[in-house]
């Protein structure tokens, strides 16, 4: 029997497994019958996205509504916007933008009704011939290196913005705000400027920020930049700075979460623990901290913030070279004797995080299903934190798209 001779129910199985873009635009040209079935597959795809091999340690086993780019030929784009009338969000990286025509992206675009996340980072060497954005009327999420007028015009609908190698000031600086955001993440170099113009983003919940030091700066500002969000519930911080600027004046009631991921010299007589003390008495309520791979972390620290924090309930000390046993016996004795329930893990017991909180995940992905920072983030390097983080009701819109 020829593979054309089964029946059209065996061959949409078998397409369904089929989840590389080139692949499936090579069967879409194969005859009319696979056109159609093609097309009838890729319909419900919700999601259009690189590859990335070292994210994914090579695995391409995406679900059913995921394609996937990763092959260096060039891609026929005429059939892409028939074959993709239903996405979710949309990824156009450099390696896309070399692989297709722009005027096919542009068609594209302009018929993904339901779209609302794109992924649009260039390199400088291949500058936009326009912007792509000023065909989306829906955004609601946005990564990029720059923000056009169009990202602007669109700041009202914007709940998640994703900027990579963006200058911190410029953002802070503009005259229009995003003031419906919900989570932000900035990897930036910054200056003293940028902290003192913050926007009041009223609805921030999620901030993961990644400053990088200026030649003439040796003081990180970006819990000061954090005092901004008010109603800031977690953050994800990489932390190149030996030392800290901390306003003890404000305090940050609404912060849950907390993650701080340091990258600093082991030796420095600097190392000022009495500021970082004072950091956590702005976060009365923090519930879940982590700081990981800090080597000049020592058992007493553990100590003091275990006291400091009254309604800690998960620390995070993984990494920390100069914590040991005696902290995690001083915890279980600390729990014994105060009725708490910390959960510590440390270089001695740190695989037992994984059985004690099984819904968070390490997986390393473009995209996940849910807004939760607990879940998707807090287990997580900053460089493996998810572009975008889909909540509900972007699955529900998207079902009733599916359906026509």
């Amino acid at each position: 029997m020829f593979i054309n001779e089964l029946p059209d129910d065996c061959l949409l199985i078998i397409f369904g497994q089929i989840s590389g873009l080139d692949d499936l635009v090579n069967c879409y040209k194969v005859c009319n019958k696979w056109s159609q079935l093609i097309t009838e597959r890729t319909r419900k795809v919700k999601y259009l996205v690189e590859h990335r091999f070292f994210w994914n340690r090579g695995s391409r086993n995406y679900p059913f509504d995921y394609v996937y780019y990763g092959t260096k030929e060039p891609i026929d784009g005429t059939c892409l916007s028939t074959l993709f009338p239903n996405l979710i969000i949309a990824d156009f990286s450099d390696t896309f933008i070399e692989k297709v025509k722009h005027e096919e992206i542009v068609t594209l675009v302009k018929n993904m009704k339901s779209c609302k996340g794109l992924i649009h980072q260039h390199s400088y060497f291949y500058p936009p011939k326009e912007s792509i954005f000023q065909y989306c009327d829906e955004l609601e999420m946005v990564s990029t290196n720059y923000i056009d007028q169009y990202i602007a015009n669109k700041r009202v609908n914007i709940k998640q913005l994703n900027l990579w190698d963006y200058n911190l000031s410029k953002f802070t600086r503009r005259k229009h705000y995003f003031r419906n955001l919900e989570r932000l993440h900035i990897y930036s170099d910054g200056d003293e400027e940028s902290y003192y113009h913050v926007p009041r983003l009223r609805r921030l919940k999620i901030l993961e920020l990644y400053l990088l030091p200026r030649d003439d700066e040796d003081i990180y500002y970006g819990f000061k930049f954090m005092d901004s969000f008010r109603n800031l519930q977690s953050a994800h911080i990489y932390l190149l700075f030996d030392d800290i600027f901390v306003d003890e004046s404000l305090k940050h009631e609404s912060l849950r979460d907390l993650v701080i991921e340091f990258y600093i010299s082991e030796y420095n007589d600097n190392y000022k623990w009495n500021e970082w003390k004072s950091l956590f008495t702005k976060y009365p309520n923090l519930k879940h901290l982590a700081l990981r791979s800090n080597w000049r972390l020592k058992n007493d620290h553990v100590k003091q913030l275990v006291r400091i924090l009254p309604n800690l309930v998960l620390f995070d000390a993984r990494g920390c070279r100069q914590v040991t046993q005696e902290a995690a016996s001083y915890v279980q004795d600390y729990n014994r004797l105060h009725g708490r329930s910390i959960k510590f893990y440390f270089v001695g017991n740190y695989r037992e995080i994984h059985s004690d909180w099984p819904h968070l995940s390490t997986k390393t992905e473009t995209i996940s299903q849910g807004f939760d920072f607990m879940k998707h983030c807090f287990l997580k390097d900053f460089g493996q934190l998810s572009t975008f983080l889909i909540s509900n009701e972007y699955r529900s819109i998207n079902n009733v798209y599916s359906r026509y």
